[in-house]
């Protein structure tokens, strides 16, 4: 209704919902449907990994372009220059995995802090993290909701717990859920420390509201534990010193990097992940985004009907 009320003509924006292929019968799904159909010129997918495959898969045979924007395990790198705007740091570090309860693909949830700043980090965060009120999204003064599915709280509940296994401190509170939410698909903002660089919790992507944290002692392992990821969608880095973010953001592999900041994107600027990484490839966004549903085309003209190179008239 808003694409039709803004002026776009019928047909140029068709919604098709769908569930996952085990809730259909036959084991198909909408969206498989729609990948295997013989005229679709051209694939945008933002989602999973295994999805992303698979929408390959289905392009691969039809040479079909297909662009994709999947997971990441994006890093923040905070450096040991911002000790009197910590309360900033802090809130960007919430912004980067509490917003949308961390069910964001570029989402930082992985801080790197300067080991000389990383007990004050930590306490401050936990003090501003138990004032989340968690709760119906619906409800004024609500500042994280649920996850989108049983399914998905599962996953994450047992990647925390993981953690724990793995030697992981897990400062989250019980949450304080009203009696017809309990049954919801809720889980509390978590924060993890002391994790192993091996851990799945630090290595994979959770799609959840559950922050890492690790310190280093100087720029060169920052840098290398940031990359020290087969993803490449987004990373950040916060300091005082502009020389040092420029230089540590062109060092990152990543297509996007934050500098002072975390989760800030414009219409006008590409969003996409390092080609070669598992993020994905191709961009939304930008002019770069736009040129990815476009198709080039050359056309050659002679506007001298009577001219031609001569090469056969004496053959």
């Amino acid at each position: 209704e808003l694409v039709a009320a803004a002026g776009a003509p019928p047909g140029a924006l068709n919604v098709i919902t769908g569930g996952p292929p085990e809730a259909l019968e036959g084991g198909g799904s909408s969206g498989q449907y729609l990948i295997d159909h013989h005229m679709l010129d051209k694939v945008s997918f933002t989602g999973s990994g295994t999805a992303g495959q698979k929408m390959l898969e289905a392009s691969a045979s039809k040479l079909r372009p297909t662009c994709l924007e999947l997971g990441g395990k994006s890093a923040f790198i905070i450096f040991d220059d911002v000790a009197d705007c910590l309360d900033s740091v802090v809130d960007w570090v919430m912004v980067g995995i509490f917003q949308c309860t961390g069910q964001v693909c570029s989402a930082t949830s992985r801080v790197l802090i300067h080991e000389s700043l990383e007990q004050k980090l930590v306490d401050r965060l936990l003090e501003r993290v138990r004032t989340i009120k968690v709760g119906d999204p619906l409800v004024a003064g609500t500042l994280m909701g649920p996850l989108v599915s049983e399914g998905q709280k599962q996953k994450v509940l047992g990647m925390i717990k993981q953690a724990e296994a793995d030697g992981a401190k897990n400062h989250a509170l019980p949450l304080q859920l009203s009696t017809e939410l309990q049954q919801g698909y809720y889980v509390p903002p978590t924060v993890l420390s002391n994790l192993p660089y091996n851990s799945t919790a630090w290595k994979e992507e959770i799609f959840g509201p559950v922050l890492a944290i690790r310190s280093f002692s100087t720029e060169e392992e920052a840098v290398r534990l940031a990359n020290d990821t087969p993803y490449g969608l987004a990373n950040a880095v916060y300091s005082e010193d502009r020389v040092r973010c420029k230089r540590v953001a062109s060092q990152l592999k990543s297509g996007v990097v934050w500098e002072n900041c975390s989760q800030v994107l414009f219409p006008s600027t590409p969003f996409g992940g390092r080609q070669g990484r598992a993020s994905g490839f191709g961009f939304e966004l930008g002019p770069a985004g736009l040129k990815e549903f476009l198709s080039e085309k050359t056309v050659i003209s002679n506007d001298r009907t009577t001219f031609d190179w001569g090469i056969y008239k004496q053959a």
